[in-house]
């Protein structure tokens, strides 16, 4: 029998449906619901194919049950009866009646194959036409979540205590699509002003994009169909990379804030660690994709939906370990939840003591035992992608929690990186780059076999906090070169970059065994960019008078501070606040080139990218609008047994914070709701002619030498924030791309969006994380796919540069702010957006 229930029937829910009959089939004969159970051959062969991530059934089991529970542990108990409603159909519940006999239920239990051991994938049928959900025996192709019949599942769970829907659960119920299914963006290519047509809650607006077509690869929102698991907004961060032969696993990370927003609710928790740790707020995704249909997916006559090239989606986090290398545990819940919790923490909420301090005024989770803060940008790196052994040693994903708010009286430990192991699903946690909290973290080439080399950019302490317990702690324990005492860190910080040591540990001996001391996270020293301050200067003042193709040499120095690994402290140690003092080294003068000098903050840092075709260089943005790339070519010869003292570096700016009008070319589309076009970038204050705000950046390399920076604003845009694809030169040339969102938006405005029953009301949207899958996809003249599964040799970043910019794919994040309403409060999946796929057209 076709499995209608998915990924609810689960060990979680198997069980509870067990014990549910208990007491009421305590003297059935039919109590023993495994007898004469499938052999386990049998179940094996019939699992053969499919591949679902362990991480993923741990969490998506109770995906959907989750939500809709405060302290109801009789809810699963329901869903699954509503499951079992569902599927028996009307003849058991002829004249009315909500009761079952013990018989039925033992059909539907082996049914399910909760009698199966271990972690076995459950069989489904799953149906493969496009646009139906799955089940379809069953289900009629109606419900990816395998509830067919909600009305009357509702009328019989109205008997089970405690069990309590919203209003319009089935209404949201019926939204709930398979992942790919929604077909229509929600970006534009101009506003939609008074045409009808682009005024239909459900449906896209002007999608005639100027300079590239763009189309869905999935929505939050959307279910995986065999495991339940639904994805989670707002998507940031994301790579992907080849699962296997024909599988294109893409990874996203959504940044959601839990129980900080109150305008976003907590999302429902993902856990780990055989489930008993749990985490609301962001998740950390995969989607599988064939790959040949990915590979054709932007093509002419291509099927609009994803759907049909979608294997499967989840969980990528099975494991997560703190910065003490332990295993998360569950936090202490006693009275209000703020108790210490003595080990196993998660340690940006916690002090050090153990004490919850999440919030201005402390508040703990109420779905999870830890909120996972923020994960802003990430970005995913392949073995040896920079060829002849050199980069990191495994398959991984680098992402970070960004921001965070506690009380002025507390003693913070901070926001670790985290780096996630594609290959075994483990989550580590890190302090090498500080705990100040980061935007994104990529890897450059380090130039040698036995070092990496990784740039950390981010906003340094934000921690919603300006003064308090930790600045005093930080004052009395420690004194800067200068002798003025030191100020609260946020945003006063240089480009960094930090240089690792491959298979060593935290002392410098041998170890290739540990993951974190394999890809160089254990030994090595953290940088930052210093120039002659007597004659440059500080980073924001520079860039408003430069011009493009200026240059500012410096050097990278090494910090006197070094994360101690596996020892936590309070964050008045950490590495951040020593950019207020002189580098160490460095002749008379010199200090860091930080925004605003080294005793007030400036403009953020935001994304960094790395040079793509190998060389020792890395893109740099900033939200006052202008970027640059920082230059260290000489880095390989100074790496040998030790690491240096400084490394000299150039930097290029690209864009000053200037005029970028006539750098537009708008194609005849970015028309904003007033009239006027986006070549201006209108904020609260008034519109404005240079960039504002740049946020998400990432480089991109063509054939023919030709290089592109992509550019996401996030400037809260009335109009619309702007997507660009820059060619890269002297002076740049910005292709408008689309806009999304807005207050004064016109489809805002009328509370419509691209996926029915979603808006919350006008606000703002932005595009996010950026990713090139050429180097996947890419063909030889025969028709076969050029890059091999576990490539070692950098020939995915050799493909990329050998494609031309028309003929890539790239994913692109769109976050959709507004989109908070409707089923995405149901079912607490946070606001619903968007991964986009690209095909640029530009000349």
């Amino acid at each position: 029998m076709p499995s209608c229930l998915s990924g609810l029937a689960a060990s979680a829910a198997c069980a509870a449906l067990a014990h549910s009959v208990v007491a009421q089939c305590s003297n059935h004969p039919h109590l023993d619901l495994c007898s004469a159970k499938p052999n386990k051959e049998t179940r094996r062969k019939r699992a053969k194919g499919i591949d679902v991530n362990h991480g993923a059934r741990n969490s998506a089991r109770v995906a959907l049950v989750l939500p809709l529970m405060t302290a109801r542990p009789s809810f699963s108990t329901g869903l699954v009866v509503m499951a079992v409603a569902t599927v028996i159909g009307a003849d058991a519940y002829s004249g009315g009646s909500s009761s079952m006999s013990c018989g039925q239920i033992r059909t539907f239990y082996q049914a399910q194959d909760c009698c199966s051991e271990g972690e076995e994938p459950r069989w489904v049928d799953l149906s493969t036409s496009e646009g139906s959900s799955f089940s379809s025996s069953v289900c009629g192709a109606s419900s990816p979540v395998g509830v067919c019949h909600c009305a009357r599942a509702m009328q019989l769970l109205s008997q089970v205590p405690g069990v309590q829907f919203p209003a319009e659960f089935c209404a949201h119920m019926a939204d709930v699509k398979p992942v790919g299914f929604h077909d229509q963006p929600i970006c534009e290519a101009s506003d939609a002003g008074n045409n009808a047509e682009f005024l239909v809650d459900g449906r896209a607006g002007n999608t005639n994009f100027p300079h590239g077509n763009i189309k869905v690869l999935a929505t939050a929102g959307e279910v995986d169909p065999l495991t339940g698991s639904m994805l989670t907004g707002v998507p940031d961060g994301l790579g992907a990379y080849l699962k296997d032969a024909d599988t294109v696993r893409l990874i996203y990370q959504s940044e959601a804030y839990g129980q900080l927003v109150s305008s976003n609710p907590e999302s429902f928790p993902w856990t780990v660690n055989s489930n008993t740790a749990s985490f609301t707020g962001s998740h950390i995704h995969f989607i599988d994709y064939d790959r040949s249909r990915l590979a054709t997916f932007m093509d002419d006559g291509a099927p609009a939906k994803a759907q049909g090239m979608v294997k499967g989606a989840g969980n990528a986090v099975a494991t997560a370990y703190n910065l003490k290398r332990e295993l998360v545990g569950p936090r202490n819940r006693l009275g209000d939840g703020l108790q210490a919790t003595r080990s196993n923490v998660h340690e940006s909420n916690v002090d050090v003591y153990g004490n919850y301090i999440v919030g201005s005024t402390a508040k703990a989770p109420s779905k999870a035992d830890w909120l996972m803060q923020s994960l802003c940008s990430a970005h995913l790196e392949v073995r040896h992608q920079w060829g002849n052994g050199k980069g990191v040693e495994d398959d991984l994903f680098i992402t970070n929690e960004e921001w965070i708010s506690y009380p002025e009286s507390s003693l913070p430990i901070g926001l670790p990186v985290h780096v996630l192991n594609l290959g075994t699903g483990e989550l580590w946690a890190t302090a090498a780059f500080t705990l100040g909290g980061h935007e994104k973290v990529v890897e450059v080439s380090s130039g040698h076999q036995d070092y990496v080399a990784f740039v950390p950019s981010g906003y340094n302490g934000a921690f919603g906090i300006s003064r308090g317990a930790v600045l005093d702690a930080r004052n009395r324990l420690y004194s800067r070169t200068d002798g003025n005492p030191y100020v609260w860190p946020q945003d006063i910080v240089p480009t960094k970059l930090y240089i690792g040591k491959k298979n060593t540990d935290k002392e410098g001996n041998p170890d290739s065994v540990d993951f974190l001391a394999r890809n160089g996270f254990e030994h090595g020293a953290l940088y930052g960019f210093a120039v002659d301050c007597m004659v440059t200067a500080s980073r924001d003042a520079w860039h408003k008078t430069a011009s493009a193709g200026d240059t500012v040499r410096g050097a990278f120095y090494k910090l006197r501070w070094q994360a101690q690994r596996g020892v936590v402290e309070g964050f008045e140690h950490d590495g951040s606040w020593e950019f207020q003092d002189a580098p160490k080294g460095a002749p008379a003068g010199w200090c860091f080139w930080n925004s605003n000098g080294k005793n007030s903050r400036g403009a953020k840092t935001e994304h960094v990218s790395p040079d793509p075709r190998g060389g020792h260089r890395v893109l740099q943005g900033s939200t006052a609008g202008y970027f640059g790339v920082y230059d260290f070519s000489s880095l390989p010869s100074l790496l040998g047994s030790s690491f240096p003292d400084s490394i000299p570096a150039t930097y290029t700016v690209y864009q000053p914070e200037s005029d970028v009008r006539n750098l537009i070319e708008l194609g005849g589309a970015g028309i904003r709701a007033d009239g006027n076009n986006q070549k201006m970038m209108r904020d609260t204050s008034r519109d404005k002619s240079t960039f504002e705000d740049v946020d998400g950046m990432e480089w991109i390399a063509a054939a023919n030498g030709q290089d592109y920076f992509i550019i996401h604003e996030d400037g809260g845009n009335w109009y619309g924030e702007r997507k660009f694809l820059a060619k890269v030169g002297i002076p740049m040339k910005y292709y408008f791309v689309a806009q999304s969102g807005g207050r004064a938006n016109t489809r805002e405005l009328a509370g419509v969006s691209s996926v029915a029953g979603v808006n919350g009301g006008a606000g703002s949207h932005e595009f996010s994380g950026a990713f090139d899958l050429s180097g996947l996809l890419r063909k030889d003249a025969s028709g076969n796919f050029e890059l091999p599964v576990k490539d070692v040799t950098g020939k995915k970043r050799q493909l990329e540069a050998a494609t031309p910019i028309n003929e890539k794919t790239i994913a692109v994040n769109l976050q959709a702010h507004s989109n908070r309403a409707g089923f995405a409060v149901t079912f607490a999946s946070d606001r619903v957006a968007q991964v986009l796929a690209y095909r640029p057209r530009v000349p």
